[in-house]
């Protein structure tokens, strides 16, 4: 591969200038770390025929393996019908648009960094997991982005219920105007399940698909023993998981007649569906993502 290539890629000195937790002044912690973490967005959407930016969706980016690699929801980018994706992709229009250093915005049709870079989504060998992973090229000197590290992962048996989590995201009826951003929702973790996927109490909305979600730092949490912890902790700002779904509360209205459903009403429960990190610690694994993983690093 060409030297130009692996410098979009490849973890070298430069790309400490989009390394998760950069300080910019004398800020508090949370202040920096929020900071940062909005640089780690990326809004996935599609150009209108007046040339206009549509976003419908989240991505973000993050460094696995010392590589830059775009994440988002699997049901952002392949048809997803009666509950079953059904292994069509959607993505030959899709753009990922982010923030420029001089001021502007950026972006990046997916179809055209699969075509010059030969790679594609890699998804998780269990094809109900919502998460879709592909390598995605960065110029430190230009895009004003940030990546997440994989050293900042936290898998679900590190986290408990009662933990305050936030997320980011593009956020529908908030329009596109001289910079990407996006907006905070915060939550509480209410049910961490055992297949590793976890609950919070917290709305998401479509358009919020495919958001990371983070630990929020406080002054104490509860420990991993029942303790209390004072002090942020170390899993403060820690990665833990990527927004797939908001569970719904459904009713029907019953016909007289037919004694049959004829309308159905759906609310949003305010619980959210997160996939919890360790499904992309599995892909990260994976024959597929290491195969791909090989184009970019140097033997």
């Amino acid at each position: 591969m060409q030297k130009k290539t692996m410098i979009l890629f490849l973890c070298i000195i430069v790309i400490a200038q989009v390394s998760f937790g950069q300080q910019e002044g004398p800020v508090s912690p949370l202040v920096d770390q929020i900071r940062q973490n909005k640089k780690t967005i990326v809004f996935l959407g599609e150009m209108n025929k007046e040339g206009k930016i549509q976003p419908h969706a989240t991505a973000f980016l993050v460094m696995i393996k010392n590589v830059f690699h775009l994440v988002t929801a699997k049901h952002v980018i392949m048809e997803y019908m009666d509950g079953k994706f059904t292994g069509k992709l959607i993505d030959s229009n899709l753009l990922a648009v982010f923030n420029m250093k001089d001021g502007g915005i950026g972006w990046r049709y997916i179809a055209a960094i699969k075509n010059k870079y030969g790679v594609n989504w890699v998804f998780h060998q269990n094809e109900n997991v919502d998460i879709a992973v592909i390598p995605f090229p960065l110029d430190p000197q230009k895009d004003d982005v940030v990546v997440i590290p994989d050293s900042m992962f936290i898998t679900a048996d590190r986290i408990f219920e009662l933990y305050d989590v936030y997320f980011l995201s593009y956020q529908p009826g908030i329009e596109i105007q001289d910079r990407i951003l996006p907006i905070i929702r915060s939550g509480t973790i209410s049910l961490i399940n055992k297949e590793r996927t976890f609950y919070i109490d917290g709305f998401a909305f479509p358009g919020n698909s495919g958001s990371p979600v983070f630990i929020k730092p406080l002054p104490m949490r509860f420990g991993e023993k029942g303790s209390i912890e004072v002090g942020p902790g170390p899993l403060g700002g820690a990665f833990v998981g990527v927004i797939g779904e908001y569970i719904t509360y459904q009713e029907f209205a019953i016909s007289t007649q037919t004694k049959r459903p004829r309308v159905v009403f759906e609310e949003n429960t305010g619980l959210s569906k997160i996939w919890s990190v360790e499904f992309i610690k599995e892909i990260m694994e994976s024959t597929p993502f290491t195969l791909q993983l090989k184009k970019f690093i140097k033997e």
